[in-house]
């Protein structure tokens, strides 16, 4: 009787341990499948979102917000104006002036597209 009772308690845990296999697969899928759903989920909000700014987008005052914002554009007949800032005041910053380049810079092997390319930083550096 007592090795009945073993092997039946041996089936029983060989049994219970073949489980977890499944089981764990299962809580696997589950949490991959809940992670899904929540990108499915941002995503639809994303597309509810996307479709609302093409909507905005395709009216006639948006579209002329951004051509007079973004683009600078002015109906005929106006006239644009730029506003620079950092000008205050009476003080009056000119533009640096265009040096010439000297024998030593020449020299230096620096190829004139990266002499071009550093003016062209420094004029984005000097809007800000």
């Amino acid at each position: 009787m007592r090795a009945r009772g073993a092997v039946v308690a041996t089936l029983m845990g060989v049994l219970m341990l073949s489980a977890l296999y499944p089981l764990r697969q299962y809580m696997t899928q589950d949490s991959h499948v809940n992670s899904l759903v929540r990108q499915q989920r941002a995503l639809d909000h994303k597309i509810a979102d996307l479709k609302r700014q093409q909507e905005l987008l395709l009216s006639d005052d948006e579209i002329e917000r951004v051509a007079r914002e973004e683009l600078g554009m002015v109906r005929p007949g106006e006239v644009a104006f730029a506003v620079i800032p950092g000008s205050a005041g009476g003080s009056h910053r000119t533009a640096p002036a265009v040096r010439a380049r000297s024998v030593s810079e020449a020299a230096s092997g620096r190829a004139w597209y990266s002499h071009w390319w550093d003016a062209v930083v420094g004029a984005f550096r000097g809007m800000r």
